[in-house]
């Protein structure tokens, strides 16, 4: 059976993201206690590797938008999946800290060359109707990667070097898919308009959505750099880490993928909202119950479904809010996406290592709880779709 343009565009977005954000940008927190023991590394210079990976991929994300909009998607999507297969060999073979350091941020800096375009490539072959069913289907990469990356953990045990040269071939196949499927005559043309000024990027409709994307990815960041370590050190075993990321993502997958459905009947705001009370509500979950397995994986998956289904509803209002420039405008959500994912890992580190858990726990669920209360403006509020 032949398989539609949407489903296409949305399976090649989906694994562009299992490789580079999923692996290469949240499987991070899964190997935190491998790191800390084989490399003698605190967890506050682990969160500055986590939040410097982020550092440059709100670099690579601003490269994104000029070469997307110059050379169309396939370019910065290709060389991302690339990137993250060097990154994944850098840390696999790293002999020290040092090294390890470049592999984890080569590694996070690929997945700035993944979401945004899909933007662009989706606005351009998708029919209007299936537009937010495609754009749930790329987000769904990250959570089906996090299982992808628990899958593979647990099978390799302490072979953790192998799995990350695992990861590597992943970020190759994804560059190849992504190669044939985002061909220059596949994605339509690329856009000829004048430079934007600034203020058609920061206005009182983006404002709110800009808000909304720094709150969700200061805890989100937090959540992904540390939850796995949190519950060990309470006292579960080693293998709690891939069980929580495999939760995750299977959660979030299952609810995720229907990010689009959800829109279309209930629109986003109210979603949202609901989704951005799930992601602090984990972090509580943690903080009643530090020793539980099934809190841990409650947590797990609460945070797997408030994440995935979250961002898609995030990637929506912003598609709405820049209509006419898609992947430009989403750009510079990613750069306050970028941003929230910096600040959360270092503000979680520090705090554990001078206040304790608890106190991190609570700072870190903070952010997202507060911008549950940030509503879209009323044009910008993406109402449910009559049925057809």
């Amino acid at each position: 059976m032949p398989i539609s343009q949407s489903s296409r565009v949305g399976l090649a977005g989906l694994l562009a993201l299992v490789a580079t954000y999923a692996l290469g940008r949240q499987a991070f927190g899964l190997f935190v206690p491998r790191f800390r023991e084989e490399f003698g590394l605190s967890l506050d210079v682990l969160g500055f590797y986590a939040s410097s990976a982020q550092a440059g991929y709100l670099v690579a994300t601003v490269a994104t938008g000029v070469l997307t909009a110059r050379y169309g998607p396939r370019v910065p999507v290709v060389s991302g999946c690339l990137l993250l297969a060097v990154g994944a060999a850098t840390m696999a073979s790293a002999p020290g800290p040092i090294l390890l350091a470049v592999g984890v941020i080569a590694a996070g800096t690929s997945a700035g060359g993944a979401w945004a375009p899909f933007s662009d490539a989706i606005a351009y072959k998708v029919p209007t109707q299936e537009t937010r069913r495609a754009l749930a289907l790329v987000n769904a990469g990250s959570p089906v990667g996090l299982v992808v990356a628990s899958g593979i953990t647990l099978v390799a045990g302490d072979r953790w070097r192998a799995v990350w040269w695992g990861f590597a071939a992943i970020g190759l196949v994804a560059a190849a898919a992504a190669w044939r499927v985002l061909a220059p005559d596949t994605v339509g043309p690329v856009s000829g308009h004048r430079r934007p000024r600034l203020g058609w990027f920061l206005n009182p409709r983006s404002l709110r959505m800009l808000v909304v994307a720094l709150g969700i990815s200061i805890t989100c960041g937090a959540y992904f750099a540390y939850a796995p370590v949190t519950v060990q050190d309470a006292g579960l075993a080693g293998w709690i880490g891939p069980a929580m990321w495999a939760t995750l993502g299977i959660a979030g997958a299952a609810v995720g993928a229907f990010g689009g459905s959800i829109a279309n009947r209930f629109g986003v705001r109210r979603p949202l909202a609901v989704m951005l009370v799930l992601i602090s509500g984990s972090f509580l979950v943690l903080l009643v119950a530090p020793g539980s397995t099934v809190a841990a994986l409650g947590s797990a998956g609460l945070f797997g479904v408030g994440f995935t289904t979250g961002f898609a509803l995030l990637v929506m209002w912003s598609q709405h809010v820049y209509r006419d420039r898609p992947t430009t405008g989403f750009t510079l959500a990613i750069v306050f996406i970028a941003a929230g994912f910096i600040i959360g890992p270092s503000l979680f580190g520090v705090l554990a290592t001078r206040f304790g858990g608890d106190v991190a726990l609570l700072a870190a669920a903070t952010p997202a709880l507060l911008v549950a209360l940030v509503p879209p403006k009323r044009e910008n509020r993406l109402k449910p779709l009559a049925p057809r």
